[in-house]
């Protein structure tokens, strides 16, 4: 009886001195954390997740993933964000932080995929996710159309006028600003043969027309969302001239 007693008492030490052990690693962790000195806060915090203790602290595992975003270990970053993710723990933020990280590991079409998880599981808190998702499509618009990509170019730029964001007039207005471009490209091919081959042209010019009528509608769908943006005013006046 005395022996089952004292393994009882030894034990119980033994566990009393790791969860010690588990506080202070917590602690260290969060100091450095607070402390900005990231990667030590990785170290402690990950050895802390180990114990039993940290069975459910789900904010540590954010807090490590944030860390680690930090340091640049994006990889790293992911693999925590996904548990509070699946935790629902920040779910706005936890999307948010893995699609950068996301982004940083060039892994864009995956960053898309998250950015549009995040949207659909928080509907009343996705602003940042809903803007991120647009302007990524903005921007990945307005570089395929610089290196004449048109058909990308005109799916990216509808991709982002989609997202209801921040960024939807800019989108329209970037979709209709394509069109005039092509519309003009058209018509400067076009002019050559306004003398020597008048069907031609005349087939050509309508072409261009066509695309100048789309860039109209665009710039009036734009207009109506964003009625105080004065550049959109000159842009329709642009376009309504090259259609008289």
């Amino acid at each position: 009886m005395k022996k089952l007693i004292l393994t009882l008492v030894v034990c119980l030490s033994v566990l009393g001195a790791f969860a010690q052990d588990a506080v202070k690693l917590k602690n260290d962790g969060n100091a450095a954390l607070k402390a900005k000195d990231y990667k030590s806060a990785i170290v402690h915090l990950e050895n802390y997740l180990r114990t039993p203790e940290a069975s459910e602290d789900i904010k540590t595992v954010y807090n490590v993933g944030y860390a680690a975003y930090k340091v640049k270990d994006y990889a790293k970053s992911v693999i925590y964000f996904d548990k509070a993710i699946a935790a629902k723990y920040k779910l706005s933020s936890s999307y948010l932080r893995k699609a950068t990280s996301q982004k940083k590991l060039k892994k864009y079409d995956d960053m898309v995929a998250t950015l549009k998880a995040g949207i659909a599981a928080v509907p009343a808190k996705n602003a940042k996710l809903a803007k991120t998702l647009a302007k990524h499509y903005l921007l990945t618009g307005q570089a395929a159309q610089k290196a004449s990509k048109f058909e990308e170019a005109e799916n990216l730029y509808k991709e982002a006028s989609e997202v209801k964001s921040s960024m939807k007039t800019d989108a329209i207005v970037s979709l209709g600003s394509l069109y005039f471009g092509e519309g003009a490209k058209i018509q400067a091919a076009a002019n050559p043969f306004a003398n020597t081959d008048k069907d031609k042209f005349a087939s050509e010019i309508a072409k261009a027309k066509s695309f100048y009528t789309k860039a109209a509608a665009q710039y009036t769908k734009a207009k109506t969302l964003s009625p105080a943006r004065e550049d959109i005013d000159s842009l329709l006046t642009k376009v309504k001239d090259v259609l008289k």
